[in-house]
């Protein structure tokens, strides 16, 4: 990784009350600029690129953007042709480009600009119907073969897969309720976690509980299960943002308890990291996490932790130990840190607002431990 205090586009931020530094991208191509959703590494694999959301308000869409991390040679980019829908957008492992969903094509576009349409979701399956999503976060299975992606379309959500090769469309399943952030994991190519989640009725627009979260499922069709079938939402759980760790298991928070993580096979769950939180991420080895509480008070104009955990000492520090309120309300663009860590865990990624902005910001993972 790059030593970012030497990047002309990074200026260094030093949090007051713990001394943790951050290098937060102060060079500008849109009014809004954040990292991606937690679960989709900002920085690509190689380390050269960490791409990011651009908005311009009043607009309620966002757009693809990088900037290039070697000081050496800095550039920063926005592409109005990269248009996504929800935080759909998947650095390609081979640090190539990024997919995305732009309506009901699943796209690709290189550090260049040049956009593919890869595959789309056919014209006689929406069938005249509205596409309300496309996908909420895109994931590749880890034999390369397919691209996992989530919808709702009428008054149905499906899942359904795009072979990435090819863009064939293949649609899995289709439910009555609401499944939406599913992801492959990491060490079985057919494995993936579907959770529920809440939802207001498009045409009602009455309030449906979820009941239970966590769901795995299966490409072949062979199995549809909850991940934790004790946990029953709103009865003593709150349960929230799911992750894989690199060795396949599943790793989520509740939001007064904290995180815990989960054998999808076994189903063995243990306890990690125990206190309030809301978004949370580990490195490969799920030995260092990181997280955010809450970006839900912002609402109530309170400030925000930015904390990190390490499972070895049971120590806590904040990376930011009071972010202030965005200057803008959370929506339409889901204004939350998201915290997470880079591909090769040097770094931890997350949003800020701590100089008045919708920010970029960047951790060196080492001055923590």
């Amino acid at each position: 990784m790059y030593d970012l205090s030497k990047h002309p586009f990074f200026q260094e931020w030093t949090d007051p009350e713990s001394g943790v530094k951050s290098y937060i991208l102060k060079e500008r191509v849109a009014p809004v600029q954040m990292p991606f959703y937690f679960t989709n590494p900002s920085i690509s694999p190689d380390g050269e690129y960490l791409w990011f959301y651009a908005a311009f308000p009043p607009c309620r869409e966002r757009f693809l953007a990088y900037v290039r991390l070697n000081p050496e040679k800095p550039e920063i980019k926005y592409f109005p042709q990269g248009m996504f829908w929800n935080a759909s957008p998947m650095v390609a492992p081979d640090s190539s480009g990024v997919y995305y969903m732009s309506h009901k094509n699943l796209c690709f576009i290189n550090p260049d600009g040049e956009v593919k349409i890869v595959g789309s979701i056919p014209d006689d399956y929406i069938a005249h119907r509205h596409l309300f999503r496309s996908s909420t976060h895109l994931s590749l299975s880890c034999d390369g073969e397919w691209i996992l992606t989530d919808g709702v379309v009428g008054d149905v959500t499906f899942i359904a897969l795009f072979h990435a090769k090819t863009g064939e469309f293949k649609l899995l399943h289709e439910f009555p309720y609401v499944h939406n952030h599913s992801a492959f994991s990491p060490v079985n190519p057919k494995q993936f976690v579907c959770p529920r989640d809440w939802r207001r009725n498009a045409y009602t627009g009455k309030y449906e509980w979820m009941e239970m979260r966590l769901w795995v499922m299966d490409i072949d069709q062979t199995y549809y299960r909850p991940l934790c079938p004790d946990l029953w939402e709103g009865h003593g759980v709150n349960t929230a943002h799911e992750w894989w760790s690199k060795d396949g298991k599943i790793c989520y928070v509740d939001y007064e308890n904290g995180v815990f993580e989960v054998d999808p096979d076994s189903l063995e769950r243990a306890h990690v990291w125990k206190r309030p939180i809301c978004h949370a991420h580990s490195n490969g080895n799920r030995t260092l996490f990181c997280g955010d509480q809450t970006p839900y008070i912002w609402n109530k104009d309170q400030a925000l932790e930015l904390l990190f955990f390490n499972r070895k000492t049971d120590e806590e520090k904040h990376i930011v130990s009071a972010m202030p309120p965005p200057p803008m309300p959370r929506d339409p663009y889901h204004l939350d840190p998201h915290p997470h860590f880079s591909p090769d865990d040097s770094q931890i990624i997350y949003m800020t607002t701590v100089l008045g902005n919708i920010d970029v910001a960047v951790t060196p993972v080492e001055q923590l431990i």
